[in-house]
């Protein structure tokens, strides 16, 4: 059993008052220098930004399931009006107004300044167009309908006492509620997550056929029992299907919502030059189109030229900045200012339209439960109904009996419900993740992400801002100070790529002080420098694995080290002429949403595992402060992959969090692969692309795998149980047959219940 992490005393949501636990806020914000939590990132944090003093009046309940999706952004843009308003005034007291086709430099990560979000800051919102036409009208609800009001006077009728003329008219009636059911599958267009019709079909026609052979050629007293059983089948079948169609109306709703938001038409850029060609929906991979200020993105597309300020999803409320080479998702609406890309994927292939639009890659209809519930309505409702009706005969000796419960118990395990609400609750979750910013490649990666036990953060960059900054410089020469040993540092510095290097060169220049001008340098991937002085004399620089493998001797500063790497710093160590100078030490800060990323994986039991390059002590520092216990320390980028694969090999299945194409050998190692800011790229190849950069949304792209695989395993057992249980007590005709189709009609409804429950519970994160 994995640890759940620590409880903190719940706060009031600044938004709406209710208590709620602040490691697990769905949103964290600063206002004034001072930490708001929200319920959630619109509704509550909309409450909190709109005007003072005004009452927000109860609003009438929108009319569609559309209508409900769109409720978040309705109130992020009336809170955005509102703060435009009270910030209005103020614009000229500070300065002269930036132009509107300049862009703002973009926050700092390491900067405090840059967190802290003033109470009147715009919240971006932006719904895309949505189809004026009216919704066509269900005629399979219609014949649904006419199947229920059929099935259910059929079984009530034969609570009166009646002759064969009542008889007669009760078969009717079933026979009426069973083509009504043919009608609908011949009328409607088939589901892709949907079991085949056929089945589900032959439960009432078969029925209906048993109940005619029965009257006329059975004994009188079985002739009502089964016109009973065809009229009790037809309803059963007609209200489950009615069930299944409002369980999943919203995530149909949204499907569409998507699909409308994502087939608007491009500007493509001919080859040759010359001026844009308007309205294209056929953009292919390669093409340029050019996207300007307040319109979508219509493909996947890799920036080539210009910048802008993103929504960078279909729903997303908060603008970022994109440059040349940064990928954008198809939905994605330009916010301000105007880019140039060129198209990655297109059609079904974008990210965002892969599991959800794609009939042959929906992940409601290829993730292993959603097949196994096919699989028991199709072929395994057979197999139940024949071996039923063979122990029936043998217990009973009669043909008619035998049919009866070959009939309930195929009627009974093959519906609707059954075959697709494992399904709806994983498109919920899915759509749930892409509000977020989160793809998943596909529904096997899906799967393995849903498998999840260790998630593996690579540090720097990730956990880390990967902006280390130098903290102190200590001198164990007589003969050098400070400045001498920074100088030594940068030296070596100019050599290598690493942020850290780079972090002594950005200190080196700010302190004014000269890099030596060394010769000759030999680079170590991830350990450090070897050079010669200007003077002529050996320098080593770089951490105390590499000083030692230079036959440097460290002793000396070990209980400095310690010191320092227990702050969670880093610590370079500078050598020169085979000893020991100096010590350089630096500190990263840690990225917003790590801890509350780590929180996630704890409750979703996924054990968090930090893997750097720093010094043991160094990562128990930082891990400590972040709740993990499991450390891999020392592990240099060109070990990572074996390292990931050395815990997968545990028996463990193992995700790895980072970014590309830093901690691409660890990503590649790893069963499920989750890539930060990767979304839209043309090479990705990882299980999970985020569009964001939030550590958050890939702490839940893991999390709500998991959960959305166990209400999907809970919501098909709840359906399938009851019936199930049904046919076991019925084939040894223990209760009549009848008693199938009530166990799956109840075990549908308490499905549909336990999935509309869910719907409504608090979203994760």
């Amino acid at each position: 059993m994995h640890a759940a992490g620590p409880v903190v005393d719940p706060l009031p949501c600044s938004g709406c008052n209710r208590l709620l636990d602040p490691l697990r806020a769905g949103h964290v914000a600063i206002f004034d220098n001072r930490l708001h939590y929200f319920c959630n990132a619109t509704s509550c944090r909309a409450a909190f930004l709109s005007p003072w003093g005004k009452v927000a009046e109860p609003s009438p309940s929108p009319k569609t399931a559309v209508d409900r999706i769109s409720v978040r952004l309705d109130e992020a843009r009336e809170a955005r009006a509102a703060a435009s308003e009270k910030s209005a005034p103020i614009a000229n007291a500070h300065g002269a107004v930036v132009p509107e086709d300049d862009l703002p430099e973009p926050l700092r990560l390491d900067d405090d300044r840059g967190l802290v979000e003033p109470i009147e800051r715009i919240i971006a919102s932006h719904e895309p167009p949505r189809p004026d036409a009216a919704e066509p009208r269900d005629v399979g609800g219609l014949l649904l309908l006419l199947g229920v009001v059929a099935g259910t006077l059929a079984v009530l009728l034969g609570l009166t006492t009646g002759g064969r003329l009542v008889l007669l008219s009760r078969v009717i009636l079933a026979g009426v509620g069973a083509s009504m059911l043919v009608a609908r599958a011949f009328t409607t267009p088939r589901n892709p997550a949907d079991p085949h019709p056929l089945p589900i079909i032959a439960g009432p026609i078969a029925s209906l056929g048993v109940a005619v052979w029965t009257i006329f050629r059975g004994p009188p007293a079985l002739g009502g029992e089964a016109v009973t059983l065809a009229g009790a089948i037809a309803t059963v079948a007609a209200v489950g299907a009615w069930l299944l169609e409002s369980s999943r109306r919203s995530v149909e709703a949204e499907r569409a919502w998507i699909e409308n938001a994502m087939t608007v038409p491009g500007r493509r850029l001919p080859n040759e030059g010359g001026p844009p060609e308007e309205g294209v929906f056929d953009i292919r991979a390669g093409e340029r189109i050019l996207v300007e200020e307040g319109e979508d993105v219509p493909v996947d597309i890799v920036i080539s030229e210009g910048e802008a300020e993103v929504l960078p999803w279909l729903g997303a409320l908060t603008p970022v900045r994109r440059r040349v080479g940064d990928p954008v998702v198809a939905g994605a609406h330009i916010w301000k200012g105007r880019v140039v890309g060129t198209c990655t994927w297109s059609g079904p292939d974008r990210v965002f339209s892969r599991l959800v639009l794609d009939p042959r890659r929906r992940v409601d209809a290829l993730v292993p439960v959603a097949q196994a519930a096919r699989s028991l309505v199709e072929r395994w409702a057979a197999i139940a109904a024949v071996a039923s009706g063979a122990l029936s005969y043998a217990i009973t000796g009669s043909a008619i009996d035998a049919a009866l419960t070959a009939v309930a118990v195929q009627a009974g395990l093959a519906t609707s419900i059954i075959g697709t609400l494992g399904g709806v609750s994983v498109a919920r979750g899915l759509m749930a993740a892409q509000r977020r910013g989160v793809t998943y490649k596909s529904a096997d990666a899906w799967d393995r992400a849903a498998h999840t036990s260790v998630a593996i953060f690579c540090a720097r960059g990730t956990l880390l801002l990967g902006e280390p900054e130098v903290a102190e410089i200590e001198s164990l020469s007589k003969n050098l100070d400070a400045a001498d040993i920074l100088s030594l540092a940068a030296g070596a510095a100019r050599a290598d790529s690493s942020p850290t290097a780079q972090a002594i060169l950005r200190a080196a220049k700010t302190r004014g002080n000269k890099p030596n001008a060394v010769r000759n340098p030999t680079v170590a991937l991830g350990l450090g420098v070897v050079a010669v002085t200007s003077s002529g004399e050996e320098l080593c620089v770089g951490s105390r694995a590499h000083l030692v493998e230079q036959r440097v001797s460290i002793a000396s500063a070990e209980w400095r080290m310690g010191e320092l790497e227990a702050l969670g710093r880093s610590v370079v160590l500078v050598a020169l002429g085979g000893r020991l100078v100096g010590v350089v030490a630096l500190q990263d800060g840690i990225r917003p949403g790590a801890r509350a990323a780590v929180q996630h994986l704890l409750d979703a039991q996924v054990e968090p595992v930090l893997m750097s390059g720093d010094s043991r002590e160094t990562c128990d520092a930082i891990a400590r402060s972040l709740d993990i216990e499991h450390v891999r320390a020392e592990v240099l980028p060109q070990d990572r992959a074996e390292e990931v694969k050395r815990v997968s090999e545990s028996g463990e299945s193992v995700a790895v969090l980072g970014h590309t194409p830093l901690d691409d050998a660890a990503l590649a190692a790893a069963d499920v692969s989750v890539a930060l800011a990767a979304a839209g790229a043309a090479t990705s190849e990882h299980d999970i692309d985020l569009a964001s950069d939030d550590l958050r949304d890939a702490a839940v792209a893991i999390a709500l795998a998991k959960r959305t695989r166990v209400e999907a395993r809970v919501g098909f057992g709840l359906a399938a149980m009851p019936p199930v249980l049904g046919v076991v007590v019925v084939a040894l005709g223990i209760l009549p047959p009848v008693f199938v189709p009530i166990a799956a009609f109840l075990g549908g409804v308490v499905g549909v219940v336990h999935g509309r429950a869910l719907e409504r519970s608090k979203p994760l994160g």
